[in-house]
């Protein structure tokens, strides 16, 4: 029951997050927004999410999973009825960045409460949590474009009654789940930072995420300006969705079998060539063609290094090691989305994602000096070993 349901109301939560993405460039001709109010719209809900990710993690690993689960549902639900009445940059900010700390408090608590009090099977737990949680994002823009014809709302409505509805049951669950609750606090996210298999996890994280961010602020400029409608942009994204939907609890239970970082640091690289042609989309084939090979390295990146930072932490530092990581992915996916608008407007999608290949084969080369550092067998989960 715990499992369907979290997975289910991670559904909802990112299918909310995928009609927000979807109406990007409706939102911008609809309320007269520049590059710069489209670029802090986008970048806000990620910005609300890392803090709340680094705030309120330590309160998940001592315990305090009912408080967290509970605030990710309100904030979710709000936020879809917020983008129901928003009307000015400043109302849609907002919305936007309650999404994000619905988005960013559910994925924390749901993952430790799925975990449990063993990381054994933890990295196809995790995966099936991240399936869903794409699912539902390339969901959205099929829900936006087949209720958008009775109203620019009505999306809107329908994700956040279904939320209003699953995800009370969802917190409940979480909420009596056994967990593995110790003793921390904020003085150990130092000591977190400095493990050399986490700061090689968030390189590779870093990599991805601001892909997330270019990706989520500025494709659905850049295929309107191509010539793509947002019904060939919602069905290019259910094609990409597919390896994202179907290799994460595949892709994770290998890193755990191999260990993260065999699986993380190949992956990122492997990643490049794709960021760099999505500066080169000319219609939805290429759209389609590149974003699935895109999508296929981001599902190994991603569990390999959920996977690398499970490796340092165990069950017990799971919230705050899943919420470090996530963290700097979405301070970097929202710097990203509040630079993408107006470096699409200056410099174009060629220069803008052949930049960003660059940063990825750097961070890949960085992750991979880190895990050299290693110094202890991956299944070491003592928290105060330099792992």
């Amino acid at each position: 029951m715990l499992f369907v349901t979290v997975y289910a109301t991670q559904f909802l939560v990112t299918a909310s997050l995928g009609v927000v993405f979807a109406t990007l460039a409706d939102l911008q001709d609809r309320y007269g927004l520049s590059h710069l109010e489209l670029g802090v719209i986008a970048a806000a809900g990620f910005v609300a999410g890392l803090f709340s990710q680094l705030l309120l993690s330590p309160l998940v690993d001592r315990g305090r999973h009912r408080v967290v689960a509970w605030a990710s549902v309100l904030a979710a639900v709000g936020a879809s009825f917020g983008f129901v009445f928003a009307s000015a940059a400043w109302s849609l900010t907002l919305s936007r960045a309650m999404a994000g700390v619905g988005f960013g408090l559910f994925s924390l608590v749901a993952r430790k409460a799925l975990i449990g009090r063993d990381i054994s099977g933890s990295g196809a737990k995790v995966g099936g949590l991240l399936s869903c949680g794409v699912a539902g994002f390339v969901t959205g823009p099929a829900i936006g474009a087949a209720l958008s014809g009775i109203s620019f709302e009505a999306p809107f409505l329908l994700t956040g009654a279904s939320m209003a509805v699953l995800g009370p049951i969802a917190a409940m669950l979480i909420s009596n789940s056994p967990i593995s609750a110790v003793p921390v606090d904020y003085s150990h996210l130092g000591n977190l930072l400095r493990r050399p298999r986490v700061q090689a996890a968030i390189c590779v994280h870093m990599g991805v995420w601001g892909l997330v961010g270019i990706f989520d602020a500025t494709v659905d400029r850049y295929l309107t300006d191509v010539g793509l409608s947002s019904a060939e942009l919602a069905i290019g994204l259910l094609f990409i969705g597919i390896p994202l939907i179907a290799l994460p609890p595949y892709t994770g239970a290998l890193a755990e079998r191999l260990g993260g970082g065999r699986v993380a640091v190949p992956a990122l690289l492997l990643f490049v060539p794709a960021v760099v042609l999505y500066g080169w989309i000319g219609g939805l084939a290429s759209f389609i063609a590149i974003g699935i090979a895109e999508a296929i390295t981001e599902s190994y990146s991603v569990m390999g290094a959920q996977v690398l930072v499970l490796e340092a932490t165990g069950a017990e530092h799971a919230a705050m090691g899943g919420g470090v990581l996530e963290a700097i992915g979405l301070a970097v996916a929202g710097t990203a989305a509040l630079a993408g608008p107006p470096l699409y407007g200056w410099a174009g999608p060629r220069w803008l994602f052949g930049g960003w290949g660059v940063a990825c084969l750097a961070l890949a080369g960085t992750a991979s000096l880190r895990l050299r550092a290693v110094k202890v067998p991956p299944k070491a989960m003592v928290f105060t070993h330099s792992t």
